[in-house]
């Protein structure tokens, strides 16, 4: 009987279908004027980008890989302050700057880059 249990459940592996590999996650702490990631290196592919203003003013971000001149921007919206928000999608291979476009804030510091590797 264990054999053929362990024998079938060997079967079921083959035969299943490969799943998807789970997204990257980064989190994103945004303060007055500064951002802090949860990791700076991430792998290609799917990823979840989450914002947490912890400050008093809200922010936004914006994705951008660096290099590319004609690049999609990815964003999250403004977020209020004691909120989370987030973005979804696929990150490139390369440096993705991230920054706060509300106006003055990346020039007074919300800027960062997140390696994709």
């Amino acid at each position: 009987m264990r054999r053929w249990i362990v024998g079938s459940s060997l079967f079921l592996a083959l035969v299943a279908p490969a799943q998807a590999a789970a997204p990257s996650r980064v989190l994103v702490e945004a303060t007055e004027f500064r951002f802090t990631l949860s990791r700076t290196t991430v792998r290609p592919g799917p990823a979840i980008v989450q914002l947490a203003i912890r400050g008093e003013d809200p922010h936004d971000l914006k994705l951008r890989p660096l290099g590319k001149v004609r690049a999609r921007i990815a964003s999250v919206p403004e977020t209020l302050p004691g909120a989370v928000a987030e973005w979804r999608g696929k990150l490139t291979k390369g440096k993705w700057e991230l920054y706060c476009s509300i106006e003055g804030h990346k020039r007074l510091g919300m800027r960062t880059v997140l390696n994709v590797r």
